[in-house]
């Protein structure tokens, strides 16, 4: 969020406010002291701190969220669907074809795409091929929570 200025009842201060993982950083910078402004002075120097300290909370946010993109490569959807991994129908001479079709995106940002069709393999073979791609590309391993929860998306398709 950063910062923000409140001009309440109770006094004009500067709120800093970052949720970094499930730790909330909610602080408070007050403009006034015993119920009167501070000078134009101290006002600079308090608006520098709480700028100074959101600057700080910014950069273990970012860290945080490239820590966490890392340990789990895999994003899912809020239907339970695989970020990357799509259901489609094609038209192909006349004729409708039905495939995954995979998007992965690579550690160093680059994408892999590719495609498999349900219609040659069933839809369980054609499902657990396609997470054998993604798996194959980045590199998890099997015995992870992170692959026991994309097999148990296949329910989302």
């Amino acid at each position: 969020m950063g910062v923000s200025e409140n001009n309440a009842h109770y006094g004009h201060r500067l709120r800093v406010y970052r949720k970094i993982g499930d730790v909330i950083y909610d602080e408070v910078y007050y403009l006034t002291e015993n119920g009167k402004p501070v000078t134009k002075k101290r006002e600079r120097e308090i608006r520098a701190l709480a700028k100074a300290r959101d600057k700080e909370l910014l950069a273990m946010q970012k860290e945080y969220q490239q820590e966490m993109e890392a340990a789990n490569p895999i994003k899912f959807h809020s239907d339970g669907r695989i970020v990357g991994l799509t259901r489609q129908q094609q038209r192909n001479k006349g004729r409708v074809v039905d495939i995954f079709k995979l998007r992965i995106r690579l550690p160093d940002g680059s994408i892999s795409w590719g495609s498999i069709s349900i219609d040659l393999h069933g839809f369980d073979k054609a499902f657990d091929m396609a997470l054998d791609r993604i798996v194959e590309v980045l590199g998890i391993n099997r015995r992870t929570k992170i692959y026991r929860n994309m097999k148990a998306a296949k329910k989302a398709y």
